[in-house]
């Protein structure tokens, strides 16, 4: 039998209407009812819509329908005006609206689970369906709306109060720990149920003050219809200026890892995520570069736009693929945003396009499901929404490839060639972290920077790359000289993959069969081997690498620190110490060069030490032997 929703046009007036009589709006009224709306609303809006160019409809019963909901609409939002929409969360989910979920977010948030937090969903419902109501009833009755009902919502106190509460709620903002991981694992989870930080006892991922279900709703609503002044009301507020720059705190304090929990967490991406989507493709200046939202230019500035971008993309899953690429083409590669900073740094336009089309084909190679490259699909798959489609340090990821060729020992690079990989990978995050972003921590840094020396055509050397390198290097030297970095080599790992042991065995073995005496190459190889760091390292290059160290050409102040802190405090360790004698011993090392001069330091401090000791036990046997070899 074939049928579509007009021919329940007639029962969906009996129940609007039955509706209109019985729901409560206001808190006391039984939440159960409101939800039934909710799902009523979400089966009605894809009726709704018509082709592009048809007349209005003048069907009698569609003029009943849509003006029935316009009266439920506007004696809704009136109780929102007096009495708020702030009501206590219940456990009850509504399936039915999951199913109707279509794309171009038709009744998207109908799909959601209907916490009772009825209120707002309810409302959300009304503007979801308001403008789709408009095509069959005509624009008088939807302005009525827009004017009467709707607008002194926004500027009422109870707004006000439902708005305060976006930071303090947010699913992003809030670090959680994932109760899925102590059940059964082959259990799928949503993520509804998480322990929150300090706390033991399960709680719903959703607080019953949540607001942005609703904001969602009237973002779409504002955007859609260009109601430039409604939209700078709501979304250029203290409150959410606010919560914009929390999250975009994320990037500027270095706390993205903080994040990478919520990844696969479904309610996450499917409500606060999206949001800020939708949000920012407000803020996207596109390839015109004109503004699209006076958001941008009265309240939000270009800086926390690009930061916000940035934020998001380090969160992405593999199914907002299509929506990473929106982000790449409307704010993160595009000049405006960075200003008088690219001019700076010599960014030019050409740059960020080539950059751009590079991390496409990063991001590319990483999805798994062809079906991701639609920019119109229905629902998500368990892969889709776990799987990140980027590292938290991704500007720096191009880095990685010469390390993943290196390992896998394949003649030569995939995708990118060695010059578009040092270009794209130092450039980029060097452009991006002017702006403010912390990309990576000072281990990951210095990590990707050894990455750069590790080409097969030995690239660092040219001109224009080893001045990009030298420059890097130079910003995290002074970094280190300030305090402010202590590298944790022990347990840092580049793309979740390539401890810092693994890589620095490679980079050894590169610089010495092909570093040509590069001195920004050999300060970082000196790094470790500072005497704060495990003595696990100087043993490690002063054994099994001594000839490198012949290599090293490096001076005093292309070090990471000073020199002090490759002397102090004097070396105890007596293989080392014995390894440091052989190598003066057997002319390995360049007289003056920085590890001829810290051996020399170590071996000359030991025998100062032994010459004060009485020569009693078999380890002053040992102690003496060193000194001969020092000798």
């Amino acid at each position: 039998m074939n049928w579509n929703i007009h021919d329940l046009w007639p029962a969906l007036c009996y129940l609007l209407e039955w509706h209109y009589q019985h729901l409560i709006f206001d808190e006391d009224g039984p939440f159960i009812i409101r939800q039934h709306a909710v799902a009523l609303l979400a089966l009605i809006g894809p009726g709704l819509q018509r082709d592009p160019g048809a007349a209005p409809a003048s069907s009698p019963l569609q003029r009943q329908l849509v003006d029935k909901l316009f009266v439920c609409f506007s004696k809704w939002f009136t109780a929102a005006e007096r009495n708020g929409a702030n009501e206590v969360i219940n456990g009850r989910v509504l399936r039915f609206a999951l199913m109707r979920r279509k794309r171009d977010l038709r009744g998207f948030y109908f799909c959601l689970f209907c916490f009772k937090f009825s209120q707002k969903l309810l409302l959300a419902g009304c503007l979801w369906t308001a403008a789709r109501a408009k095509s069959i009833g005509g624009p008088e009755p939807y302005e009525t709306f827009l004017q009467k009902y709707l607008t002194p919502f926004v500027r009422s106190r109870c707004f006000n109060v439902i708005i305060q509460t976006i930071s303090s709620s947010s699913l992003i903002l809030t670090h959680f720990e994932d109760r899925g991981q102590y059940g059964i694992a082959s259990l799928p989870t949503l993520g509804a149920v998480q322990v929150r930080y300090r706390q033991t006892i399960p709680t719903l991922i959703v607080t019953r003050t949540y607001p942005v279900v609703l904001l969602h709703a009237l973002l779409r609503l504002t955007r859609n219809e260009q109601l430039s002044q409604l939209e700078n009301e709501i979304f250029g507020c203290d409150a959410h200026r606010h919560y914009l720059e929390a999250v975009c705190a994320r990037t500027a304090d270095g706390k993205q890892k903080d994040a990478d929990g919520l990844i696969g967490n479904w309610f996450v991406q499917t409500i606060e995520q999206r949001y800020l989507l939708d949000f920012l493709a407000l803020l996207g200046r596109g390839k015109g570069g004109e503004r699209q939202t006076s958001v941008s230019s009265d309240g939000i500035d270009r800086t926390i736009a690009l930061q916000l971008a940035f934020s998001i993309t380090c969160t992405i899953s593999e199914t907002f693929y299509t929506a990473l690429v929106k982000l790449f083409d409307d704010i993160i590669f595009v000049p405006g945003y960075y200003g008088s900073v690219a001019a700076q740094l010599a960014v030019s336009g050409a740059d960020l396009q080539r950059w751009k089309l590079n991390f496409k084909l990063l991001a590319q190679r990483v999805v798994q499901n062809e079906v991701n490259f639609t920019p119109e699909r229905d629902g998500f798959t368990a892969t889709g929404w776990k799987s990140p489609l980027l590292r938290s340090s991704w500007p720096y990821s191009p880095l990685y490839l010469m390390v993943d060729k290196l390992e896998k020992g394949t003649p030569k690079l995939d995708l990118l060639a060695e010059s578009a990989i040092i270009d794209t990978g130092l450039r980029f995050p060097e452009l991006l972290e002017a702006c403010g972003m912390t990309i990576a921590n000072p281990t990951e840094c210095l990590m990707y920077l050894l990455a750069a020396f590790l080409g097969p055509d030995s690239k660092f050397l040219e001109p224009d790359h080893s001045a990009v390198i030298e420059r890097r290097l130079g910003a995290l030297r002074s970094l280190a000289a300030g305090g402010g970095a202590v590298f944790a080599f022990e347990t840092t790992k580049i793309e979740d993959r390539k401890s810092f042991y693994g890589l620095y065995q490679l980079a050894l073995d590169v610089f010495q069969s092909s570093s040509y005496g590069h001195a920004g190459f050999g300060s970082v190889l000196m790094a470790p081997l500072a005497q704060q760091y495990d003595v696990r390292w100087r043993n490690m290059v002063w054994s099994e690498y001594v000839a490198v160290l012949r290599f090293i050409t490096c001076g005093e102040h292309e070090l990471f620190g000073e020199l002090e802190q490759y002397l102090r405090p004097a070396e105890s360790d007596i293989v080392l110490l014995r390894s440091y004698g052989q190598a003066l011993n057997s002319n390995l090392l360049r007289p003056g060069s920085i590890p001829h001069r810290v051996a020399n330091h170590h071996v000359q401090a030991h025998r100062s030490k032994v010459k004060v000791m009485p020569p009693l036990s078999a380890g002053n046997a040992v102690d003496g032997r060193l000194q001969d070899a020092g000798n």
